[in-house]
């Protein structure tokens, strides 16, 4: 598990690092949990991000993209956003649904802070997906 979980975040901070546009890598603090949750998010056109969520704990994964748009935005992608996700993982299936959440960016325009929920619909059984995430990260470029 403590394999996967540095693998994850070394193609994340690789990835990310490659990108010269705005580009967020998120952590969670449940990782002391065991949940290990890692998302990376890249911006386009000012208002607009599209982000990848990595979720995972003993026996369960679930990951998806989800697409936001930023209503507002003082410093690039921030304050309250509202976007759609589809996904799919361990127990639920794949399936997609509506996210809304806002995120805090530092003086810095560096050092985040995101915190979000959403729901949805499983495609196979049309289970309910609750989603959320409170995230804590770094913005690199932009």
């Amino acid at each position: 598990m403590r394999k996967t979980i540095l693998s994850v975040l070394f193609l994340f901070i690789l990835f990310g690092a490659t990108l010269r546009a705005q580009t967020e890598i998120k952590l969670s603090p449940l990782l002391i949990a065991g949940l290990v949750a890692v998302s990376i998010e890249q911006g386009f056109r000012g208002e607009t991000g599209v982000e990848l969520d990595i979720l995972g704990a003993e026996g369960f994964f679930y990951s998806y993209v989800s697409g936001k748009y930023y209503f507002n935005p003082r410093m690039g992608l921030d304050r309250f956003y509202a976007g759609v996700f589809l996904g799919g993982g361990s127990d639920v299936g794949a399936g997609g649904g509506f996210l809304i959440g806002s995120k805090l960016l530092s003086r810095s325009n560096k050092v985040l802070f995101e915190i979000g929920v959403g729901a949805g619909r499983s495609f196979t059984d049309g289970n309910f997906i609750p989603t959320g995430k409170l995230h804590f990260g770094y913005r690199i470029g932009g």
